[in-house]
């Protein structure tokens, strides 16, 4: 199996700049998304530091993966958690050094392939969507203070829709030391599709729309087409997008925009 990837970032119609961050490694099957909190200087500390932070640890933990015998699946989980939790802690502890610091986080939404599967990490409100057989399918649950309300049934979605407290997540990296990642395992087939954003995009594309424009673009178009639909409704917020495409041949299509670091949109799953 093959992976493709096509990132875009923009800062959108209102920010002076970028607290996203994004990180696509195909050697190690590894794709992240963080949206920063804490001024122009402390939310792009945050989001950047988890990036880097999470791919050592990944790395590391890779390298003994094949010695390990227990069940892979049980294996990456816990090298997830422990990535999201030293990343948490080295930006905690960031900021308690320095005051201009105090207070940033950043969400984190991550995949890691290994075999036919997809391990996934999350903390924080920005998502990752299942794109099958024509619709799009959020695999995530917002650590949000608005989504809490509607699970507690004190809320409606269009209620929520309209509240001006989206932003309040309830769930960081970094803004404790510790923190919990959901972590949850999907099987992966060729012509499976993920798409991994900043709340930048989902706070105007609704799962059902974001169906369609899959099927209307091809998934080398899908993440600046989304964008595109952000910007014209406001784009009130940072954009980051990433599609990740599994196939069993070779996507040769050219990623589009203008991604913040070198995109190498192929490599094969181990």
């Amino acid at each position: 199996m093959r992976l493709s990837a096509w990132p875009t970032t923009d800062v959108g119609r209102i920010r002076s700049h970028n607290e996203d961050a994004y990180l696509l490694d195909p050697r190690l099957g590894l794709y992240l998304v963080a949206d920063g909190m804490g001024g122009h200087a402390g939310g792009a500390y945050a989001s950047q530091t988890c990036v880097d932070v999470f791919r050592q640890v990944v790395s590391r933990g890779l390298s003994s993966l094949t010695s390990d015998p227990r069940d892979p699946g049980e294996v990456l989980h816990e090298l997830l958690a422990a990535a999201a939790a030293e990343a948490s802690a080295r930006i905690f502890d960031d900021a308690e050094d320095e005051p201009s610091l105090h207070g940033m986080g950043t969400t984190l939404t991550g995949m890691l392939f290994y075999q036919d599967h997809a391990y996934i990490a999350h903390v924080g409100d920005s998502r990752c969507y299942l794109l099958r057989n024509g619709s799009a399918r959020q695999l995530t649950t917002d650590h949000s203070w608005l989504n809490e309300q509607i699970e507690a049934g004190l809320l409606t979605e269009e209620q929520a829709a309209e509240s001006d407290l989206r932003h309040i997540i309830t769930r960081s990296i970094g803004f404790e030391r510790e923190v919990e990642p959901d972590l949850l395992a999907v099987s992966v087939s060729p012509g499976d599709a993920f798409l991994l954003c900043s709340d930048g995009m989902s706070n105007y594309i609704e799962s059902q729309e974001l169906g369609e424009l899959a099927r209307d673009h091809y998934y080398a178009e899908l993440s600046q087409a989304c964008t595109d639909v952000a910007l014209e409704r406001g784009g009130e917020d940072n954009i980051t997008v990433v599609t990740v495409l599994a196939s069993n041949d070779v996507d040769d299509r050219e990623p589009v925009g203008k991604p913040s670091r070198p995109v190498v949109p192929e490599t094969i799953v181990p």
